[in-house]
């Protein structure tokens, strides 16, 4: 692949790809070859830049919308033509569901699939729970020089923000407390954030503690904390904690780990900033109960690959006989250990590569009722998908944030001579104004009921 930045042509846009491009082909000039254009929709005509070009396809990002989509819309942020964190502010927030689920449907057109249903996010800004943000500090100018943000569009200069609109109120406002810090800091480094609403826990990574730092993060928790004998919230955010980590030595400021999405029945997770969650609550909430009554986990035995720190698992373990929980992450399967030890779940979790196990428990005839799987980007592979349709008994609830990788495994899962079928696809908008997907696809034992329960 070739990288070139003095092509322009004009682009007529047909779909999106995976990854929130619009794809088409250039209407002037010979060039049969698909764009790929950053920031074009559908029905739209633009102008478009060529950043990279490849024997098949070229890659461009858009310069001039010629005749625009009524999708679009002018961006809530004033930083949306330069910030990368956000590269759908230009997209109707009451149109971004379903043309997530328009991306899903291209992706899995090869497969016999239902149509993907859409599930509206809740709210467009202010949402995002879970953050991870960049610092660069210039130690030649004193208390100047710092810039917070997202990286830029297609670049690693950080965007300089006081404000992030998509960001949780409190946890925007942790994260700006940051810059008061910045002497104390290494020259370029992540901010990760957590948020419950009200309360926000920080991680630094990198960062090694100093008595100044310690004393300037604790400043921001006592002033930001309730008031003495005070049994009410306080009236604003509250940092209650910063973990700071460098190599193996971690120093907790403060309570560095929050409770999160407990529900009635189902009781809250203890998270800190680095370990992996939702980026937003309320979605969240209705992901996981339909995951659940997909799952149908009354009286089965339930195993959960990918399982982090029990998003799932504390809801499914509600009806299931049992639940077996497997993850990669150390930190993760602690969390969840001490959940299930807290509140006397019927959860045995345990730490392992879940790709491993498949192939274990297919080698040696184990079964489980259902199996729920909720893989990173790029999920579980071919070997895989063939055990996991050997161990489950009768459903897989599989749970992905990348349909290109989620087609490829569900074609070994749910092809048209595989023992599943694929009966229900919902694609649920967990973060707006980005063309992130959260898909879940649910597969039957063909010849069982397709119904949950």
């Amino acid at each position: 692949m070739s990288v070139v930045t003095t092509k322009i042509a004009t682009v007529e846009i047909r779909d999106l790809a995976h990854g929130g491009a619009g794809v088409g082909k250039a209407l002037d000039g010979d060039d049969a070859r698909v764009w790929f254009v950053d920031g074009a929709l559908p029905g739209e005509r633009v102008r478009a830049s060529l950043d990279a070009e490849h024997k098949s396809w070229l890659r461009g990002h858009t310069l001039e919308v010629l005749e625009p989509s009524p999708a679009r819309v002018a961006p809530p942020c004033p930083l949306a033509d330069r910030c990368g964190g956000c590269t759908w502010q230009h997209v109707d927030a009451a149109a971004q569901a379903q043309l997530k689920a328009d991306i899903v449907a291209n992706q899995l057109r090869k497969l016999p699939a239902p149509t993907p249903v859409a599930v509206p996010s809740p709210s467009a800004l202010g949402y995002r729970r879970r953050a991870r943000v960049h610092y660069q500090r210039d130690p030649g100018r004193e208390g100047e020089g710092f810039a917070l943000g997202f990286y830029g569009q297609r670049s690693h200069e950080i965007v300089d923000a006081d404000r992030c609109p998509v960001l949780d109120p409190a946890l925007d406002w942790a994260v700006q407390q940051v810059r008061a810090w910045a002497r104390w800091l290494p020259e370029s480094g992540s901010v990760h954030g957590l948020s419950n609403g009200a309360e926000v826990v920080l991680g630094l990574p990198g960062v090694r503690p100093t008595p100044e730092l310690e004393a300037a993060i604790r400043a921001v928790i006592e002033a930001s904390a309730p008031a003495e004998g005070s049994d009410s919230s306080p009236s604003g955010p509250s940092l209650v904690g910063v973990q700071l980590r460098a190599g193996r030595a971690r120093v907790g400021v403060g309570r560095t780990w929050l409770e999160l999405d407990g529900d009635g029945p189902t009781p809250p997770v203890s998270q800190g900033p680095f370990t992996f969650s939702q980026a937003q609550a309320a979605q969240n909430a209705a992901l996981v109960a339909h995951v659940v009554e997909m799952a149908a986990p009354a009286d089965r035995r339930v195993l959960e690959l990918h399982a982090g720190v029990g998003n799932f698992s504390r809801a499914l373990a509600r009806s299931a006989k049992r639940v077996w929980t497997v993850d990669g992450d150390r930190e993760a399967v602690a969390n969840l250990q001490r959940t299930v030890e807290r509140w006397g779940l019927p959860i045995n979790a345990k730490r392992g590569q879940a790709e491993k196990l498949l192939a274990k428990l297919a080698g040696g005839g184990r079964h489980y009722d259902v199996v729920v799987c909720d893989p990173p980007r790029a999920g579980i592979g071919a070997q895989a998908a063939r055990d996991l349709a050997a161990v489950a008994r009768e459903r897989i609830v599989y749970v992905s944030c990348d349909p290109a990788t989620l087609a490829r495994d569900l074609s070994h899962l749910a092809g048209p001579d595989a023992a599943f079928e694929l009966v229900d696809l919902r694609v649920f908008d967990m973060m707006p104004m980005t063309a992130e997907v959260e898909v879940v696809a649910t597969l039957v034992r063909r010849g069982q009921q397709h119904g949950a329960g």
